[in-house]
């Protein structure tokens, strides 16, 4: 009798789970220009400049977002207003923001290396 209602109370929680994992929004971005600014200078990146190496992104709102050639997700993932706002505030010396426009098709990601620089991306992004 006891290993029953055991039973249906792990199907329960089970079936919350995978409820709450199917809520998701997953998006993938793609940088299309960059701008670094320090004391010093600024340099925009695009495809006219050397250094711009442009960079995949996955964004899960339940996992928070990373480049897609590594396995580790970071920051925390709200949605306001309409707008995909994912900050991760575990990075040496710096923060960063990664927002994704309510329609889904334009990103902002800023990291922030206080006292230092700042670097700024733009680009799209499609939802699977």
């Amino acid at each position: 009798r006891y290993m029953s209602n055991d039973i249906k109370l792990l199907t329960i929680i089970i079936l919350l789970c995978l409820s709450v994992a199917a809520n998701a929004d997953i998006y993938y971005c793609e940088d299309t220009m960059g701008v670094s600014i320090d004391r010093f200078d600024f340099e925009a990146l695009n495809d006219d400049n050397d250094n711009f190496i442009a960079h995949n992104w996955l964004i899960d709102t339940d996992k928070g977002w990373r480049r897609a050639d590594s396995s580790h997700f970071g920051g925390v993932c709200e949605v306001r207003k309409g707008y995909t706002v994912c900050r991760e505030r575990n990075i040496v010396f710096g923060e960063a923001t990664f927002a994704i426009h309510p329609d889904g098709s334009n990103f902002t990601l800023v990291y922030l290396d206080y006292g230092l620089d700042v670097l700024a991306f733009v680009g799209t992004c499609t939802k699977p």
